[in-house]
């Protein structure tokens, strides 16, 4: 079925830009100013195993939950650009838990098998909403996090 391929890689590519505002390639390092840009500069390592041509799906979970604690780490400067990345990530989460689908179930998704219980009518939906969050906002905000990061944590979000 078409959708399968098609919903797995709309939520995979959405995924990967919500992530590029956490790792992409370039390395930079300096200083670190304290615990936010501890989380930052250990998660970055992290998000970079998802930029490859093979991520491992399986851990989406994982680095659902992470970018939610960045967030709530986040500095005033830039609390308002990670609440909205955050949104972003909320919504997705919502989306594929009302579609019955697991972040996990996604790399099955990739090749073109369905969850058992995933709910196709829901699942039908989950694309437009997907699109929706691919906004020049979401993008605004994670170019605004990856500069502050840069300035304030000497660390390069930046794709390589």
């Amino acid at each position: 079925m078409r959708i399968k391929t098609g919903i797995g890689s709309v939520a995979l590519t959405m995924t990967a830009s919500l992530l590029a505002a956490c790792g992409g390639g370039g390395g930079g390092s300096s200083h670190s100013a304290g615990s936010y840009c501890d989380e930052l500069k250990t998660d970055k390592t992290y998000f970079e195993s998802f930029s490859g041509s093979n991520p491992d799906l399986s851990k989406l979970g994982d680095v659902f939950t992470r970018m939610h604690q960045l967030a709530g780490d986040a500095p005033s400067n830039v609390a308002a650009d990670w609440k909205t990345l955050d949104g972003a990530i909320t919504t997705l989460e919502s989306a594929l838990k009302a579609a019955n689908i697991k972040p996990s179930d996604l790399a099955a998704m990739q090749n073109g098998q369905m969850p058992q219980g995933a709910n196709l009518q829901k699942l039908q939906a989950l694309a437009p909403k997907l699109e929706a969050l691919s906004s020049s906002g979401v993008s605004s905000a994670a170019d605004r996090i990856s500069a502050d990061a840069k300035k304030s944590c000497g660390i390069d979000l930046s794709s390589s």
